[in-house]
């Protein structure tokens, strides 16, 4: 009987030991991934840039029928906005970003 259940303890603890190890949960297949970029500067009027090219957007409805027209394109880009809050078309610019649920914006907000 003693063989029995020292040999039944090596198998039982051998299997405990393999089972408890799992696989490696962790996603960097993501992080060399080119973003497109869509840089605006939100002052009196709106210059914009999508991939490097200059758009020909200057005022707020302009740039509400442009982000309508190309949001699946501008759900994955990489948004920088500059200006100074409160002045000029800033805040507008934000609002629209936001309902149409961009999701990578970042402000650069202008001293002086």
């Amino acid at each position: 009987m003693k063989p029995f259940l020292l040999s039944l303890a090596l198998c039982l603890g051998a299997i405990h030991c393999s089972v408890a190890q799992t696989a490696d949960t962790a996603k960097n297949g993501k992080e060399n991934i080119v973003h497109p970029y869509f840089i605006i500067t939100a002052g009196t009027t709106i210059n914009a840039y999508f991939r490097d090219k200059p758009l020909s957007i200057e005022t707020i409805s302009d740039f509400n029928q442009y982000v309508q027209a190309n949001v699946k394109s501008l759900k994955d880009s990489w948004v920088v906005v500059s200006g100074k809050p409160k002045i000029g078309t800033f805040d507008e610019v934000l609002k629209t970003l936001s309902h149409y649920r961009i999701k990578h914006v970042t402000t650069n907000i202008i001293k002086d």
